[in-house]
């Protein structure tokens, strides 16, 4: 297990200052549906109140973002959220077991309560459950899959995951528990936080790896990528996330997952749900306005962007012929009758 490194002081500003309360978050009540029907779709999460979206499960939220991707046609949200139940019971059973253990000697876990239950949680995720870091994905930006994004990838399937999805199944056991956990990010990374109201204890989860590592704010302004005081100071990093941002994030890498797949129009509409509900983030604005340019630059070449929704239910023939219209001089002049558009002619004609 590593060892915590050393806490130093973190940056001030407006969002880590100790003053600062964060949005309380309750527990998550345990979401079975007696219909699967009356579970919430994700064109519904996406327009919920704050106030009701705080009630819904992270672990919910998650997999809903992962639905109706190239990939996930055959994702069991279901069986998903039992799973999830049942390593939190897990989870909850081994820290009362081994609570003594803090209580016989506390200076082991930092003098920490929260802190023996976090280790204890990652422990029996990572070592009893077989949820593992996959370093192979350091080597790419590229997500080969859905499941390298989302927490189905370690409820299912060989377990093996990313900092895109680690933190966001380490949030979703924390919260069933009851536990103060958010979700915050660093430039390029994310990572969970815990920051209880009632005591004022705050330290950062680093659990993307082997066991749990509590780095400082100070610690994620250089790695894994600079941030700058300035950005630390506004909010763009290093704070707690709200429940739109979370939800924003997962869509997101939604998003990041149709880019890869080069459906060009889903990524737009997944970018534009993120940086609507998450608008600090500006990657999220930056994301967003690469898949426009993509998707100009493609019409530019006389090609139509491509969607998961096209692939699915365009025919071929008609495909050829959309892939005609495009949006520059020639097709203006022919809307307003300047030029006679030859192929409708000839169609008329045959």
């Amino acid at each position: 297990m590593n060892k915590p490194r050393v806490k130093r002081r973190p940056l001030i500003s407006v969002y880590n200052h100790p003053t600062f309360v964060p949005s309380v978050i309750p527990p998550a009540p345990d979401l079975r549906f007696r219909d699967q029907r009356q579970a919430p779709s994700l064109g519904e999460v996406l327009f919920l109140p704050l106030d009701l979206l705080r009630a819904i499960p992270v672990g919910y939220l998650n997999l809903i973002c992962a639905t109706m991707l190239p990939d996930t046609v055959n994702l069991d949200i279901p069986a998903c959220m039992r799973t999830l139940g049942e390593w939190t019971a897990m989870v909850k059973r081994e820290t009362e077991k081994y609570l003594f253990q803090f209580r016989r000697n506390p200076a082991e876990y930092e003098n920490s309560e929260a802190y023996f239950r976090i280790l204890t949680m990652i422990t029996v995720l990572q070592r009893d459950l077989g949820v593992t870091y996959d370093p192979e994905c350091t080597k790419t930006h590229i997500f080969k899959s859905s499941r390298e994004g989302f927490i189905h990838g370690l409820l299912t399937g060989d377990r093996r995951g990313t900092c895109a999805n680690m933190p966001v199944l380490y949030l979703a056991v924390g919260r069933a528990l009851g536990y103060p956990l958010y979700l915050t990010h660093a430039r390029g990374h994310l990572f969970c936080r815990w920051h209880s109201v009632r005591t004022g204890e705050r330290f950062n989860i680093e659990g993307s790896g082997v066991g749990l590592t509590t780095n400082s704010d100070d610690y994620y302004c250089s790695w894994p990528r600079p941030i700058t005081e300035a950005e630390v100071h506004h909010g763009i990093y290093l704070r707690s996330f709200d429940p739109a941002e979370e939800l924003g994030c997962f869509m997101a890498t939604r998003g990041h997952i149709l880019q890869d797949r080069g459906h060009v129009l889903d990524a737009i509409i997944a970018y534009s749900h993120a940086h609507r509900l998450s608008p600090m983030d500006p990657s999220c604005l930056g994301s967003l306005i690469d898949m426009l340019n993509k998707e100009i630059d493609l019409r530019r070449d006389g090609k139509m962007p491509t969607s998961y929704r096209q692939a699915e239910n365009f025919k071929p023939e008609i495909y050829a012929s959309a892939s005609r219209f495009v949006i520059d001089d020639r097709y203006i002049q022919r809307k307003t009758g300047t030029i006679p558009d030859q192929t409708d002619s000839k169609a008329h004609s045959e």
